[in-house]
């Protein structure tokens, strides 16, 4: 009985926490989830009359709604830059959704009748309970994937370069944006392959690209972060396992 008196003091415990722990962020893909998401840095603001409280939610109100619509475009703008492609990114991509996963408060003031908050928020770019809409048969299958596996093929390409360019401490060689905007490339990537329901016996092989997808999108991120100013050693060699790993998963691949 004591064991499961402990057992229920420690759940209240946990589950009295979680509204807190929500709104930290976490801005890094998972590699074992079915979510994909990004990170954005936004303001927002409300008119101070009264209630400083209520000034203060619609301030935050306010930059989630701006992070959503920053989120939607960052991902248009990916989309235009994928033309290899474009066919089947424009069948299987009708529209971009966007929802908020996680926030935290960076900065907030009050000052001339205004409360100003600053905000990180990752925000979900696909409904990851959608079913897929565009059923693929074997002969869409032949005409349409190459497209994007040579897509994918370019996006490992860069990747790889910039891993081989940081163990060659070239880390000034590159611009954060650039490398930020390679692994908004693998995030379209990875809604289009989540939005194809493939042949039977394709999924298997096509499981494995999309694993190996999405460790190299980690590793992408990873290595922005480091560029952009986190230069902590730890934060490379994370980087370069996830690119190995990812590495390891296309031979796999291409054996299949």
């Amino acid at each position: 009985m004591k064991f499961i008196s402990l057992s229920m003091v420690l759940f209240i415990f946990i589950f009295s926490f979680y509204p807190y722990a929500k709104t930290k962020a976490q801005p890094e893909l998972k590699e074992d989830t079915e979510e994909e998401s990004i990170s954005v840095q936004v303001n927002g603001i409300g008119t101070l009359k009264d209630d400083v409280t209520a000034a203060r939610k619609i301030a935050i109100n306010d930059a989630l709604r701006v992070a959503v619509e920053q989120a939607k475009g960052i991902m248009v703008k990916g989309e235009t830059e994928v033309r290899d492609y474009a066919e089947m990114r424009d069948e299987v991509i009708s529209k971009t959704k966007g929802f908020v996963r996680t926030y935290k408060i960076l900065n907030e003031t009050k000052e001339d009748n205004v409360y100003r908050v600053t905000l990180e928020v990752e925000v979900m770019l696909s409904d990851p309970h959608a079913e897929a809409p565009v059923k693929m048969d074997e002969q869409k299958y032949k005409t349409k994937v190459p497209k994007l596996l040579d897509e994918a093929k370019t996006l490992f390409r860069k990747t790889n370069y910039i891993a081989d360019s940081l163990r060659d401490k070239k880390q000034d060689d590159f611009a954060p944006d650039d490398v930020k905007r390679l692994h908004y490339r693998y995030t379209v990537m990875l809604m289009i392959i989540k939005s194809i329901d493939l042949p039977a016996g394709k999924k298997e092989k096509m499981g494995l690209l999309l694993r190996a997808i999405r460790l190299k999108a980690m590793a992408t991120d990873t290595f922005s972060k480091f560029i952009e100013g986190d230069r902590r050693p730890t934060v490379l060699k994370k980087g370069f396992e996830l690119n190995h790993q990812g590495n390891q998963l296309l031979k796999k691949f291409r054996d299949l």
